[in-house]
């Protein structure tokens, strides 16, 4: 992936060390009529997946839903930080008037495993 947007997050594990968590998520591209945006969450997660949508505003905005899905895991949930914001809070979703998300079915069925 050519990402168009990464962010470098703080992960504490259960000694109490912190690791850096590497989120990206890579530009809208067509794909068989739809529109798909690959993300990607690093360790210690390991999730690479592309979200799919109408348009390509659609595929984004789900990608980024997706991420927080993830980084609301309960293995994810308090363990993750940015800039002091706590778990799913450090993409700051509420700023960008995002953070209601989808219904979950269809959250699910917008993200599918990376090829």
């Amino acid at each position: 992936m050519n990402p168009i947007a990464t962010r470098q997050l703080i992960y504490r594990d259960e000694a109490d060390r912190e690791h850096i968590m590497t989120v990206q998520l890579g530009p809208p591209r067509p794909d068989d009529g739809f529109w798909a945006c690959d993300y990607e969450l690093g360790m210690p997660a390991q999730v690479a997946a592309t979200a799919y949508g109408e348009d390509s505003l659609q595929a984004l905005v789900l990608a980024l839903h997706a991420l927080r899905a993830h980084l609301l895991a309960p293995g994810l949930r308090d363990r993750v930080r940015w800039l002091d914001a706590p778990g799913a809070d450090v993409l700051h979703l509420a700023s960008f008037g995002l953070s209601e998300p989808p219904e979950r079915e269809s959250l699910a069925a917008a993200a599918v495993p990376a090829p």
